[in-house]
């Protein structure tokens, strides 16, 4: 339930700001807690294999690298919620997006026309992050945001 300021459209600009990082926060979360689990860990995709033997790894390796990963996701995604107030794991989610999705393109460009691309997913991603890093900033005028 919204509180009584949203709904009559009179919420302060920290209340606002707040509201924007949590939810940037808690959907960042959710799309690494998902891609941890669904595809990486509960049904080891075919698509999140073949990324990774297009990468150079062995079938064997790859298997691997898809469990490490997947289980690293899941890690992230609850240190999201745990770590509320460390505003740097905002960065590490855009970071880590931009830095991945060139070698995506790269290595296998058949995945640019996907139904779900990376492109627009990694995108995605890393915006939500910066939001959630901005939202949740400290100024003079907004106390009730947290900057640590």
């Amino acid at each position: 339930m919204a509180p009584r300021g949203f709904l009559a459209g009179d919420a302060s600009p920290a209340a606002r700001l707040a509201a924007v990082h949590a939810v940037a926060r808690v959907a960042l979360a959710f799309v690494f807690l998902w891609h941890g689990l669904v595809p990486k860990l509960l049904f080891r995709h075919a698509d999140e294999l073949a990324l990774l033997r297009d990468a150079g790894l062995s079938a064997a390796a790859a298997a691997r690298a898809l469990t490490i990963i997947g289980v690293a996701e899941v890690v992230y995604g609850i240190a999201l919620l745990a770590l509320w107030r460390v505003r740097a794991l905002l960065l590490v989610a855009a970071g880590a997006m931009l830095v991945m999705t060139p070698g995506i393109l790269v290595g296998s460009p058949r995945f640019i026309a996907a139904a779900f691309t990376p492109v627009t997913l990694n995108l995605s991603v890393a915006v939500l992050g910066v939001v959630g890093w901005i939202a949740s900033g400290r100024s003079a005028g907004e106390a009730g945001v947290d900057g640590g």
